[in-house]
């Protein structure tokens, strides 16, 4: 686990966070051709719903700081609520990694 702490997260820039009626939700374009049909039914995105931790986790993957250090934040803000801390960091993380909405980078890797 110890090698992922010093991974980068950095969001897809084409997906956006909105606070929707009191719910966080990233919203995903659907801008694949094979998307029509979905599009019509949903309109030109897909919303996948966070939680305040996941919205907060969302925003501090800039690009700029590893996942130990976003676990620090984390730490300081939500306490033993996010316990196992890293753990749950690292799994939500490649949730997101999976569905191509972040990419990771490593520490001193050239952008």
């Amino acid at each position: 686990m110890e090698e992922y702490l010093y991974l980068i997260p950095e969001r897809n820039e084409n997906v956006e966070l909105r606070k929707i009626e009191g719910k966080y939700y990233l919203l995903v374009p659907m801008d694949s051709p094979l998307d029509f049909l979905a599009r019509r039914l949903h309109g030109d995105y897909r919303r996948i719903e966070l939680d305040e931790v996941g919205a907060f986790i969302w925003e501090l993957c800039d690009g700029r700081r590893t996942v130990e250090e976003i676990g620090k934040l984390l730490r300081n803000k939500f306490g033993k609520d996010v316990e196992p801390l890293y753990e749950r960091l690292i799994t939500f993380l490649f949730e997101l990694h999976k569905r191509n909405l972040v990419g990771f980078k490593r520490v001193g890797e050239l952008e």
